[in-house]
C-alpha cells in the first residue's frame, strides 16, 4: 500500500497516504516501499510535516536508529521535539549521551528519554506489597 516513501515522491494531499486505526482519532502513515535514497531528511519531508501538522493536532514520528541511519537527526530537527528511545540493558550511556548530542548539533530539541524493554526481576506481588 502506499505509505511515507509514496507521499515524498507524489503531490496527492498528505491525508491519501493515512490510514484510521481501531483507536478512535489515531491514523498512522506506513513506512511505504522503501527507496534506495533517504528522502527523510529532504526538503519534501519537511513540507510533508508541515501538511501534517494543518491535517491532525498531533504528529509523531518515529524514525530508524540514530546507529542505522542519519535520518532520525533530520527527522528530529524537523519536530517540535525529539524523544531518545534507549534499549535496556543494551544501550550504553556513552552512546545515548552522544546521540543527543549529535540530535542537539542537528538542531533537534531534545525532550528527554525513554527506556524500553525493561525487565521486572522482582515478582508484581512484592512491587504492589512496597
Amino acid at each position: 500500500g502506499l505509505g511515507l516513501a509514496e507521499a515524498l515522491t507524489h503531490s496527492d494531499p498528505i491525508r491519501r497516504f493515512a490510514r484510521p486505526t481501531a483507536q478512535p482519532n489515531l491514523w498512522v502513515i506506513p513506512a511505504g516501499v522503501p527507496t534506495p535514497e533517504s528522502m527523510l531528511a529532504s526538503d519534501r519531508m519537511r513540507l510533508r510535516i508541515t501538511e501534517l501538522r494543518s491535517e491532525f493536532d498531533f504528529v509523531l514520528l518515529d524514525s530508524p536508529a540514530m546507529s542505522l541511519a542519519n535520518d532520525a537527526i533530520s527527522m528530529a530537527s524537523f519536530s517540535d521535539g525529539a524523544v531518545l528511545v534507549l534499549k535496556a540493558n543494551s544501550s550504553k550511556r556513552t552512546a545515548a549521551k552522544q546521540a543527543v548530542e549529535e540530535m542537539q548539533a542537528g538542531k533537534a530539541v531534545v525532550l528527554g528519554a525513554v527506556l524500553n524493554q525493561r525487565r521486572y526481576p522482582i515478582p508484581q506481588k512484592l512491587y504492589d506489597w512496597l
